[in-house]
C-alpha cells in the first residue's frame, strides 16, 4: 500500500474537523482557530453524558451574556476571582444546545494565565453564554437508536437464519456418515437469528412459520419468558472495502495466480467502495490514520442520492 502514496490523516485534526461539521449541521456557529491571548479565561471540565470534555470561556464575556443586569449595576469592572466564584455558584453556567456536549456538572473551574493557553488551533462553538473553546473533545461513542421506517438503512440486506436445533457428532461418527442415515436433532430450539443475535423463536403453522420475540425455548413446556425489545440499530453489519474490480478470462486469471501483478489505476486509492452486507453504501479515499489503513468517506448514498 505504500506505493499508493496514501494521504496521512492526523487523528486529532480529523476529530476537530468532524466535530465542527456536526455542530454546523446543527445550525451552530463553529470553527477552528487559535485561542486569543487574554488574561480572563476560565477553564473547566464538563462531566458529559458520553464522557468528560474540557473547555475555555472568557470570564467577562460569560458575565456579560449570562448576567447582563448585574453588569449594569456595577460601578467598576468585576474582579476575575469574583467571576470565578459566580461561575462556580451557578448550577448550570453554560447553555449548550448540542447533544454530545450535554453535561451533568462542571468541575476543575479555575482562571487560566495566558501562558497556559493552548498554542495550537482548537475548535470553538458560540453559545448563549459566550464562545466556548474545546481543549478536549468528548469521546465519540456510537450513537444507537431505533431504525425508523424512513431510515436510509431500511434496504440494507440482512440474512435471517431459522435454526431448527443442534446435535453433537464425534469425528468417527462423521466419517461413517452415508446416504440414507438419519441425523437426530438432539436439542430443538427453533430460533431466528440475524447477524448472530437471536430475534425470537418460531413455530410451524399451516400458513408457514410464526415468529415470537421471546428468548424462551420453543420446545419448553414452561411458560414463555416476557418478550424482549429488539434493538435493530445494534445489529452488527459487515463492512467491506473494495479497492478495485477486474473482468478477467481464465487465461488471465491463471497468470495472476502464477504471480503476475494486477494492474491498478493511478487514482484507485481515491475510489474505495464501501459495502455494508454486500450493498454499496459509500465511496471514499484510502488514507493512513494513526498508523492504520482507513477510508475517509467522500460520498454516502442515502435513498439513491449522493451526500
Amino acid at each position: 500500500m505504500s506505493a499508493l502514496q496514501l494521504r496521512r490523516v492526523e487523528p486529532l485534526v480529523h476529530a476537530h474537523a468532524q466535530a465542527i461539521q456536526r455542530w454546523r449541521r446543527g445550525g451552530r456557529d463553529a470553527d477552528l482557530a487559535k485561542v486569543p491571548k487574554r488574561s480572563d479565561y476560565l477553564s473547566f471540565c464538563a462531566q458529559g453524558d458520553g464522557g468528560p470534555w474540557r473547555g475555555l470561556i472568557r470570564a467577562r464575556d460569560w458575565l456579560h451574556h449570562s448576567l447582563p443586569t448585574l453588569q449594569a449595576l456595577l460601578t467598576q469592572p468585576c474582579p476575575l476571582p469574583r467571576i470565578v466564584e459566580l461561575f462556580r455558584a451557578v448550577p448550570r453556567p453554560l447553555s449548550l444546545e448540542v447533544d454530545e456536549l450535554r453535561y451533568s456538572h462542571l468541575s476543575d473551574i479555575e482562571s487560566v494565565a495566558p501562558a497556559r493557553l493552548p498554542t495550537g488551533e482548537v475548535p470553538w462553538l458560540d453559545t448563549p453564554g459566550g464562545r466556548v473553546w474545546l481543549t478536549q473533545l468528548p469521546p465519540r461513542n456510537a450513537q444507537r437508536g431505533p431504525v425508523t421506517a424512513d431510515s436510509w438503512l431500511k434496504t440494507l440486506p440482512m440474512r435471517l437464519e431459522l435454526i431448527l436445533g443442534v446435535s453433537h457428532l464425534s469425528l468417527a461418527s462423521r466419517i461413517r456418515l452415508g446416504e440414507g442415515d438419519v441425523l437426530r436433532i438432539a436439542q430443538p430450539m427453533q430460533r431466528c437469528f440475524v447477524a448472530g443475535q437471536c430475534l425470537g423463536v418460531f413455530t410451524f403453522t399451516e400458513e408457514g412459520l410464526h415468529m415470537q420475540p421471546t428468548v424462551a425455548e420453543a420446545s419448553s413446556e414452561s411458560p414463555s419468558e416476557p418478550a424482549v425489545e429488539i434493538d435493530l440499530g445494534s445489529l452488527p453489519v459487515r463492512l467491506e472495502f473494495l479497492l478495485a474490480t477486474h473482468d478477467l478470462d481464465l487465461a488471465a486469471l491463471s497468470q495472476i495466480i502464477a504471480g503476475q501483478l494486477i494492474p491498478l489505476a493511478d487514482d484507485a486509492a481515491r475510489h474505495i467502495e464501501v459495502r455494508a452486507n454486500g450493498k454499496p453504501v459509500a465511496l471514499g479515499e484510502l488514507v493512513q490514520l494513526d498508523g492504520q489503513l482507513g477510508v475517509e468517506l467522500l460520498k454516502v448514498y442515502r435513498d439513491g442520492d449522493d451526500e
